[in-house]
């Protein structure tokens, strides 16, 4: 019988590229515990390990090396599918593939290592602190991974938490990065006590950790045995999914055929008729704003007192008349009037606009969607009012991941977070999976119900606890019916504090950790 001493020994004893390659596929490992596997008990396995592997490694290059290394093989394994985009217009874009698959890793890396590696640095050589200490900077470096160079908070540790209503409930009370710490905690919680010659009342201390989680599981758990299934009067949607694919969407040949199956998925049988029909991201091949007939046509669909949502590129120009794009989401009555309009607000670099063209263009670059004409970000953010439905905030894409920008300070509180996209570019993958996971928790955090329609998956009705009422997987073509499940009735703690709790608790245990490294000299 292998003995763990004898494991910790020779983790800790790994030197060179034994160190590192080990350290990249245990990040690797991590990843598995993300949508779509949801195999958390692995992710405790890897952090384990990692915190094994380092916990003699000092402050130096070398620990900051393995957890660098750790984390860059958790992106790489987590993120694989954003090169399958590249191969939508293969001839231009394929070329580009090892940028996005393994050199953007290289630089979402930067922010959990320097994180932790700070922790270590303010902890000193080993020790409890060391451990306690890398799960606060972890968490520092996700928080600022959320919004500098524009932000791309995707797969945050709590998000492993997303296939398991209970766990995802803790979200409501301290956020995302809350939950990624209290988890990161667990983890380190159970290093320290599995760690040979520790003593049994160092082990049950230790085992607090680990317990603190496991009790708001179990706190997330009664919360839903107390929910109500309560829905909005007098409202009963239609999401449509027609699943067309990347490569045949935007075919100027086949943009009526697009269109008329959206329309057909839209007039198919249903159990009760629906008062409000969603569309997915730029469902509308055309210019609707400027396309009065198709507009009149498509407000026949529209039943008395509901209404149409759909998305739709829009056309502006500025004040030298250059031409101005927009990502936007329109609302059309039962007279085909446009009766309430949103332009995406946080674009997706080179996505939907190229950083730095000026430079970047000459060497061949372009958007992947919005090509030598860059989409432009629609300014302040304000919630919508659409006719028979709550004050609605609504959300273009991926700007559901962002968990600070769902419901800005100045915005009121809305009754509904309405999420359009189109997932078609990433094809039969994880993406499209970790992304409504994302989404979901978004729904936890603010106490509102989301309502996503997808190209190709995943369409989805979630109440306002993450639990999903109805859904249609990916690629499947058709339509999805159901109630608006109803906001509760006041704001979550997340959505009065936003992440300034588990920011306050990373801070204490800095300045904890410092003092003590400061009175031990």
């Amino acid at each position: 019988m292998i003995r763990l001493d004898k494991i910790v020994a020779r983790l800790q004893g790994l030197a060179g590229w034994r160190r590192y390659l080990l350290a990249t596929v245990l990040g690797a490992l991590l990843a598995a515990a993300q949508a779509p596997l949801f195999l958390w008990p692995l992710a405790f396995v890897a952090l384990v390990a990692l915190l094994w592997l380092n916990d003699k490694a000092g402050q130096g290059r070398r620990a900051l090396q393995t957890v660098y290394l750790f984390a860059y093989g958790y992106f790489v394994a987590g993120l694989y599918w954003i090169g399958i985009a590249f191969f939508v217009d293969a001839e231009r874009f394929a070329w580009l593939l090892p940028l996005p698959v393994l050199g953007l890793p290289l630089l979402l890396a930067l922010f959990p290592a320097g994180g932790a590696w700070l922790g270590y640095r303010l902890a000193g050589n080993g020790g409890p602190w060391r451990m306690l200490l890398f799960a606060a900077g972890w968490t520092i470096g996700e928080w600022l991974r959320s919004f500098v160079l524009t932000g791309f908070p995707w797969n945050l540790i709590a998000y492993i938490w997303a296939g398991w209503p209970a766990a995802m409930q803790t979200a409501s009370v301290i956020g995302s990065h809350g939950l990624g710490l209290l988890t990161l905690l667990a983890a380190a919680g159970l290093t320290l006590a599995l760690q040979p010659g520790a003593s049994r009342r160092y082990r049950l201390v230790a085992l607090g950790l680990p317990l603190v989680l496991a009790l708001s599981i179990g706190a997330g758990a009664l919360r839903l045995r107390t929910a109500t299934d309560a829905t909005v009067p007098g409202v009963q949607l239609r999401l449509v999914q027609p699943s067309l694919p990347q490569t045949l969407k935007w075919r100027d040949d086949l943009r009526q055929k697009n269109l008329q199956s959206h329309i057909d998925l839209t007039l198919a049988p249903g159990k009760a008729a629906p008062t409000h029909v969603i569309w997915p991201e730029t469902a509308v091949p055309y210019l609707l704003d400027e396309a009065d007939g198709l507009r009149q046509a498509l407000g026949r669909l529209v039943p008395r007192g509901g209404a149409l949502i759909t998305g739709a590129i829009r056309r502006s120009h500025d004040e030298q008349q250059r031409l101005v794009l927009y990502n936007s989401l329109f609302v059309l009555d039962d007279a085909g009037h446009i009766a309430a309009r949103y332009d995406k607000q946080h674009l997706v670099p080179f996505g939907e606009y190229l950083p730095l063209r000026k430079w970047l263009h000459p060497f061949g670059l372009d958007a992947l969607a919005a090509g030598s004409v860059d989409f432009s970000d629609g300014g302040p953010v304000e919630a919508i009012r659409i006719p028979g439905l709550p004050l609605s905030r609504a959300l273009i894409c991926y700007e559901v991941i962002f968990p600070d920008e769902i419901v800005p300070g100045a915005m009121p509180r809305p009754g509904l977070l309405l999420n359009i996209t189109n997932d078609a570019w990433f094809g039969l993958s994880s993406g499209p999976y970790q992304h409504f996971a994302a989404a979901r928790m978004r729904a936890v955090e603010q106490g509102l119900p989301l309502v996503r329609a997808a190209n190709d998956g995943i369409s989805a009705i979630v109440d306002s606890y993450g639990r999903v009422v109805g859904q249609l997987g990916l690629e499947a073509v058709g339509v999805l019916d159901g109630p608006l499940p109803a906001a509760l009735p006041a704001p979550t703690l997340y959505a009065r504090f936003g992440d300034w709790p588990a920011l306050a608790l990373c801070l204490l245990l800095a300045l904890v950790g410092l003092s003590r490294k400061s009175l031990v000299k």
